[in-house]
């Protein structure tokens, strides 16, 4: 028997593309055909692994924190994409409909709430973060449930059922779990990633606090950093002056192994990061992202250091001394690293699975 469609809505960016590419080779596996939609912003070479899967890029731009005229504008092109998007599941009728938080599920979502009630999808959120972002929070209402990263999430209405899954991540990464971790000992190994292109604050600050560490640390380290291209040349060439070992790119393509030999992780507090940190069971000083339009981060980073998996310094707080006083505690103290690793609870190595599941459930 023919299986019922399913659309997947998420953004090009790695935080939202990565979990819905996990769950579609997931639904696909069980033999649902998948329909995909997502914003001008995601990387060709991406959909072209998906060489079954119907795609779709739909019009659409956000408008928080956005001026007044470039809101009006925004609006009409989020009203473009729901028209493109109403024609689209008009054309491909689906059982369920989920999606991923952002403004380029906004479209898709409004448009399969549009369509008469006896054709309607299930409509299905997944939230990332520990707060709900604004455009969930505003498709809230048209929802059937939401799917969640963290056992609390601020923002929630209470009317709308709601099922813990985690956040799906690369399989390559899901394999760590559950993670040994063992002490620097003759090296030390630090990770330092921030966003999907590597934050410049990172480049400007961590290169010259590790400059400032003791000779026997600095000489142990080995760095891979992601930076951005502009800054590339710059930062090498600090680090070759700092006689510190670096390996510097701005995309990080094998992050499963780079996250195994991590001894510690420095970098933001995005929903997908912070995931692979509980599944690879990795301390990491976090600098959440300080223009998010909900201060989502900032929650995030607050979960894990809660638990006493992670520190967190506002960027607005980062600075080399700051930076440098709690590294060199750190690295001089292994103990607190192993006992961060150790502290990890917010782990969900079946959440492809079980958001999976979670969808089956409302199409039988």
């Amino acid at each position: 028997m023919t299986k019922p469609k399913i659309a997947i809505v998420a953004g090009g960016t790695g935080g939202h593309f990565f979990p819905a590419k996990a769950l579609a080779m997931q639904l696909r596996d069980r033999h649902y055909p998948i329909l995909f939609m997502t914003d001008k912003r995601v990387e060709d070479p991406q959909l072209a692994e998906w060489h079954d899967v119907q795609q779709f890029i739909v019009d659409g731009a956000g408008i928080a924190k956005k001026s007044f005229t470039q809101k009006i504008f925004n609006s009409f092109e989020l009203i473009k994409g729901i028209a493109q998007a109403h024609t689209i599941l008009r054309k491909n009728p689906v059982a369920a409909i989920i999606g991923f938080g952002g403004y380029p599920s906004i479209p898709p979502l409004v448009a399969a709430r549009l369509i008469s009630k006896s054709k309607r999808p299930k409509i299905l959120l997944h939230e990332g973060n520990a707060v709900i972002g604004k455009a969930n929070a505003m498709l809230a209402r048209f929802a059937t449930t939401i799917a969640t990263s963290f056992p609390e999430v601020i923002g929630v209405p209470n009317n709308i059922p709601t099922q813990i899954t985690g956040l799906p991540v690369r399989p390559d990464i899901t394999t760590l779990y559950p993670s040994s971790y063992t002490t620097p000992e003759n090296e030390i190994s630090l990770l330092i990633w921030g966003g999907s292109l590597g934050a410049a604050i990172f480049s400007e600050v961590v290169p010259q606090t590790l400059s400032n560490l003791p000779a026997e640390i600095k000489q142990r380290l080995r760095i891979t950093q992601q930076v951005r291209k502009e800054d590339i040349e710059r930062v090498e060439q600090f680090y070759k002056q700092a006689n510190i070992q670096a390996t510097l790119a701005p995309f990080l393509t094998n992050v499963a192994d780079l996250l195994k030999k991590a001894h510690l992780v420095i970098g933001r507090a995005g929903g997908s990061s912070v995931s692979e940190l509980a599944l690879a069971g990795r301390p990491a000083i976090l600098v959440p992202y300080p223009y998010a339009a909900n201060k989502e981060q900032d929650y995030n980073a607050l979960a894990l250091a809660k638990e006493g998996a992670a520190w967190v310094i506002k960027q607005s707080d980062l600075s080399i001394s700051t930076l440098t006083s709690l590294l060199s505690d750190l690295l001089t103290n292994p103990d607190r690293l192993a006992h961060a690793a150790a502290s990890h609870k917010l782990a969900y190595p079946n959440a492809a699975k079980d958001l999976a599941d979670l969808i089956e459930s409302y199409i039988h």
